[in-house]
Order: structure tokens, then sequence, then C-alpha cells
């Protein structure tokens, strides 16, 4: 194949051409120009100015007749939106916006009414014989069952049978060789129904048993009488080539790097905000349960019988907030995938691009969430009241909820599917509370599962708040002696005096609490490089 008269690659089609898939990607919670807006931003030329993206948006809504809907919202399932058509025309209006020179369309008029898709074949026939020479494409376009009227706004048509082309060439004359070929079209009848019914001829029904369908042979006749009766075609591979040099040259460059983040950061928070009740909801889920937390475990105090209570609230606490974190955003790249590669397989942005836009925005609205539940449930437990102490649990409680996401994306962004997210994230969060540190402390975990311990992120994160809490803790001896048990599974009952003697006997001891935290750090990292891995590189 050849792009005026040399070869080409992916690269430089993209920048020369736009693609409209059969399905209607779009976000739905962006209106008709909020959508067009951003896309102009992201592939326009980054010499172009505020006002200038502005005036080709209006030029576009005008051009396909959407003036109307650009203040409407695209639609959710659970929100309705604009028409089909008109998300089909949004769709063709952002591969417009760059004014391609080529605009390859798969099926437009799938899910459209005869009616609409004949107003959106009317757009593009007006778009292919543009009366400015700027704004002129040449377009290509797959279509299914078209009818009379449709068919009668190609210029030229390409009859596909099984891979093969029975008949290349302009749309007016095919009719003509249907009839040299001794298969003239019926009065009154389709020409493009027609055309596919003498290729692939219809079987016969019961209604009309007196039908004989045609043999193989006689269907290989019938073929070789189509090609027989067209005259050869001659194609120039070198046509064009003298437009090569300069058409090349004046290609747009995307915005840079950096700037193709800043506007998918706005997007994705913008997208954010309409979803605020989901947000919201979040919050308000949050508060209930630090309250129930807190209330259930009030006021603790120092006696002998808080030991029995300190770790087990904070260890809720941390397994409250790395489960509910991972299940919120399990399904976060799966639903997104099929948008994104449409996106990035037209060149509008980088996939590192989209990877850090879309962490940073999710980060933000998300860390409202463990600083509001640390505030609520730290001081109605009744831990220790030290500002530095209260910060550093604050600060594990963020680590665990950042790391449990972490860990929701990239078992989201390598397993593809919600389906098969959420059959593998149930069990990774299972081992992470089983060896979590509570139920099997550190100084019991037996040696052989030792490497399943070092994996769980629960664990450095309940060990890091139990330190936190436990060191510099003083209790009231109040003549009850607690019944523990050390790390040969000796039991004995003692009177309790400080927290150091419960770290020790855990086995918490073994790491600080500034190892705790660049553990998790670490976590964090290395889970959210396999899942850019996956976003990057799993394309199906």
């Amino acid at each position: 194949m050849r792009l005026n008269g040399a070869p080409y690659d992916n690269a430089e089609l993209k920048r020369i051409a736009g693609y409209v898939m059969q399905d209607d990607l779009l976000n739905g919670y962006l209106t008709v120009e909020e959508t067009l807006m951003y896309t102009a931003e992201l592939r326009l030329p980054r010499t172009f100015t505020n006002e200038q993206r502005k005036q080709r948006v209006d030029e576009i809504l005008d051009e396909l007749g959407l003036t109307h809907t650009r203040h409407d919202v695209i639609g959710v399932q659970s929100k309705r939106g604009i028409s089909g058509s008109e998300r089909k025309r949004v769709c063709v209006g952002m591969q417009l916006l760059n004014r391609p020179q080529l605009l390859f369309l798969d099926e437009p008029t799938t899910g459209l009414d005869s009616v609409t898709a004949l107003d959106l074949l009317y757009i593009l026939h007006a778009l292919a014989h543009g009366k400015s020479q700027e704004k002129a494409v040449t377009i290509v376009c797959s279509i299914h069952q078209p009818q009379a009227k449709i068919f009668n706004l190609f210029d030229s048509i390409v009859l596909l049978k099984a891979g093969h082309i029975m008949y290349q060439g302009p749309r007016k004359q095919s009719t003509e060789v249907f009839r040299a070929a001794g298969f003239p079209c019926p009065l009154f009848t389709n020409p493009a129904d027609h055309l596919l019914d003498v290729i692939t001829p219809p079987k016969p029904n019961q209604e009309n048993s007196d039908e004989v369908p045609l043999t193989i042979e006689q269907q290989k006749s019938v073929d070789q009488a189509l090609i027989k009766a067209q005259p050869p075609i001659e194609i120039d591979l070198n046509m064009g080539v003298h437009k090569r040099v300069g058409q090349m040259a004046n290609l747009p460059r995307n915005p840079p790097w950096h700037k193709q983040i800043r506007i998918l950061f706005r997007r994705n928070l913008q997208e954010q905000y309409r979803k605020k009740i989901l947000i919201i909801t979040s919050v308000l889920q949050t508060v209930i349960m630090a309250v129930l937390i807190g209330t259930v475990f009030l006021d603790i105090g120092t006696s002998q019988t808080s030991i029995l209570r300190r770790q087990p609230v904070i260890f809720f606490c941390i397994i409250n907030q790395g489960v509910f974190g991972a299940l919120t955003v399990i399904n976060s790249f799966p639903v997104e995938r099929t948008l994104t590669l449409r996106e990035r397989a037209s060149g509008t942005y980088f996939a590192s691009a989209y990877f850090v836009a879309k962490i940073l925005s999710d980060t933000l609205v998300q860390l409202p969430i463990p600083i509001v539940f640390s505030c609520v449930v730290y001081f109605l437990i009744g831990l220790q009241p030290y500002a530095a102490k209260f910060f550093i649990f604050m600060i594990f409680i963020i680590l665990c909820s950042v790391t449990s996401t972490s860990m929701a994306l990239m078992i989201s962004a390598l397993c593809r599917t919600t389906a098969l997210s959420v059959t593998v994230l149930p069990m990774l969060l299972e081992l992470t509370r089983l060896f979590g540190g509570f139920f099997v402390p550190p100084a019991n975990v037996p040696g052989y599962l030792s490497w399943i311990d070092a994996l769980s992120y629960i664990k450095y994160a309940f060990v890091g708040a139990a330190l936190n809490e436990l060191e510099g803790l003083r209790l009231n001896c109040d003549g009850i002696a607690v019944t523990i048990v050390n790390a040969t599974y000796n039991i004995t009952a003692q009177c309790i005096t400080s927290g150091e003697n419960i770290i020790q006997t855990r086995g918490y001891n073994y790491i600080s609490i500034g190892g705790c935290i660049g553990v998790l750090l670490s976590f964090i990292i290395f889970c959210r490089f396999w899942a850019f891995v996956g976003v990057r590189f799993l394309k199906h």
C-alpha cells in the first residue's frame, strides 16, 4: 500500500487520517462541547490558541448540526443523554477537528434508523464535496445494508465477497457492469440489494420452494462473468508523490507530554465532579463506619483490659481502609480500556500521559477518605493523645488505602476485564488479611510461609500503626492479670505495664516505623509500575 506514492507507517497515517469506530465510545459524563474541546486541545497543533480551538469546535458543531446539543451531556446508562445519531456525529466531529485528509468509518449507520442514517450520510457527502479545498476530506466507509438513497450518495464502491473484490469503480457504472454480465437490476429494486443478491444469492425458503439454489460451479461462473464484464483497473502507485514532501512537512504536532497530562487531569477531575454523588456517598459511608468502630471501642483507656482491645481495633481500622479502597477502583481500567485504546489508536495522547493523569486525579479524590476516617476514629477510640502519634496513624491509614488501590489498579490493568479482576482480587485480599500481623503475629509465622507474610501490605500498615501506638504507652496495673502467649507458645498471666512488652511478645520490633513506611511506598511503586505495563502493552 502507498500513501501519496510512498510507503508509510502507522504514526504517519494517524497524523493525516481519522478513524470512526463502529461503537460510539465517548466519555458519558462530558457535554458535547467539552468532548470536542478536550479533543481539540489534545489533537490540534500546539501552535493553536484557545480562541482558535474554540473557533474550530464551533465550526464542527455547525457543520455536523450539533449546535443545539453543545451543552447536553453525552449520557451513560444511568443518565440519558444525546441520541444515537448525535453520538455518531460527535465521533465524526472528533476526527474532523484537525481536518484530516482521510477519514475512515466502520459501518457508521449501525444502530441508527433509516432517517438518521440518511442524515448522517448527507453530512459525510457534504464533507467529501466541500467547497473549500482546505476542508475537503476523502472518506472511506464500510456500509451495511444501505437504502437506495444512501447508496446513491457514494462516488465509488468496492464490492467484496469472502475477501475478494467483485467490483471496484464508480458507483454509477456498477449496475451497467452487472447488466453487461447478464444480471440487470429490476425496476423498483434497491441497487445495493441487487448487487449483493447476485454475488451471494439467498437460500430458498419454505414460502418459495420453487427456488433452486445455485451450485458452487454455477456461482463461480457468475463471479467470473462479473469480473470479465469490468475493464481492467489501472492503479498508479506513484500517484500524489509530488504532494508528499510539502504535505508531510506541514503535519501538526500534538501538545507536549506534560501538557497532555494537564489536559487529561482536568478532564478526569471534571468527570469525577459529575460523579460527585459517588464521592459524597463514599465519604458518608466512611464517617458512618468510623463512628461505629469508635463507639464499639469507645475510649478504651489504659487499663489491663484495654490490651485485649487495642490491637483488634487498630487491625480493623487498617482492614477497613485496606479493603474498601481496593473495591472502589477494581473496575477502573476495564471500564475505560476500550475508550482509551480508541483515543490512543488515533494518536490523541501517550499512554504514559493518560496513566499519570489518571493516577493523580484518582489519588486526589481518594485522599479525603482515609483522612476523614482517621480524624473521626482516632479520638473516639481514645488512642494516645499526642499530635505526632495521631499524624503517624493517619499516614499509615493513607498509605494502606493507597497501597490497596494500587494493587487493585494493577490487577484490573493486567486482568483486562472486570469479571476476571473481581475473581482475582478477593483471594489476594484474604491472603493479606490472614498474614496481616494480627491473627498470626510476626513472631509466630512458620518459616515456610514467611515469603507470603513478607508480601502482605496489611501487615506493614498494621505493624507500623501498632508500633506507633504501643511505643511509649503506659498501662495501669489494676490487679487484673492478662493472659498472653509468647513467641514459644508458653501461656503466662502477668500484669503488663508498658506497650513495649506487647511489642516484644508479638514480635513487632523486627521492623521500625520508618521501615514499614518504606515498604508500603515500595509496594505502591511496584504495583503502579505493573499497572502501567498493563495499560501500555495489553491492547486486547
